[in-house]
């Protein structure tokens, strides 16, 4: 039965009924919006949902030093505190872990280089009522230079040959502190291996100053091996010459001569 066929008083009654419930619901979106309440506050922490905020804060962010594009490494997400409060300490994280890895596999793949190792906090701020992101590099100024000695300090490069190798492979790559040396399936990494089960993108060699030598798994699918132990998604670990590599079901012996 439609209105038009109700009694004159019921159908005045359901009007009446529906003008209420709407102005109410007009009314709370906009005590919504004036407290800044976010009308469905779960993609604050999504991990999908951050990740493009995160993208825009690092590229925001970037430095120019000769050729290379410095990303910053520290990231730091603040939520309102009312926010915060509905994360468990396990949700925080895994949020922190995820983004790590998010933010990590964004900055290697865009070949962007960074002043340390990539780090995401997640915190809260009393004053404010919306999620913030703050990217920054982890550099410290430069130590003044003693009066005694104006003479510039000798600048050293480590330097490092590496061989990968099986009976049915031989990859060769030069190193320097500074620089990486990625290993994948697609043609643009120095170190390429053409089997399905290895990433497009797969890990990483880096040199320190000082001629240590990590390997470092960029979240590949089929994971990275040092001597049959599994390197964490994002983590590095210290490798030397005669050590077994595997990425994926790809194993090789690693070759390796430093000059320091």
């Amino acid at each position: 039965m439609s209105n038009s066929e109700l009694p004159k008083d019921e159908a005045i009654s359901n009007r009446v009924e529906s003008g209420v419930r709407k102005f109410f619901e007009r009314l709370g979106g906009a005590l919504d919006f004036a407290l800044r309440r976010p009308l469905n506050p779960q993609p604050r922490t999504d991990v999908t949902a951050l990740i493009p905020p995160l993208e825009r804060a690092i590229d925001d962010k970037l430095r120019h030093e000769g050729s290379k594009m410095i990303a910053p490494n520290l990231i730091e997400l603040r939520y309102d505190y009312e926010t915060y409060q509905q994360l468990t300490n396990k949700r925080i994280d895994f949020l922190e872990r995820e983004l790590r890895l998010s933010v990590y596999e964004y900055i290697h793949n865009r070949r962007y280089s960074t002043l340390g190792d990539v780090k995401v906090k997640i915190a809260y701020d009393m004053f404010t009522r919306k999620l913030t992101i703050t990217a920054n590099f982890s550099d410290e100024a430069p130590k003044p230079i003693s009066a005694q000695n104006t003479e510039p300090a000798a600048t050293s490069q480590a330097q490092a040959r590496l061989m990968l190798k099986n009976k049915q492979r031989e990859l060769r790559a030069s190193i320097s502190s500074g620089s990486r040396v990625s290993v994948g399936r697609t043609h643009d990494n120095t170190l390429v291996i053409e089997d399905s089960m290895v990433s497009s993108v797969h890990a990483a060699f880096t040199l320190a100053a000082n001629g240590t030598l990590y390997l470092t798994d960029l979240g590949s699918s089929n994971g990275t091996f040092v001597n049959g132990v599994q390197i964490a998604m994002g983590d590095k670990t210290i490798v030397k010459s005669g050590d077994r590599l595997r990425f994926g079901d790809v194993e090789l012996s690693l070759e390796s001569s430093t000059n320091t």
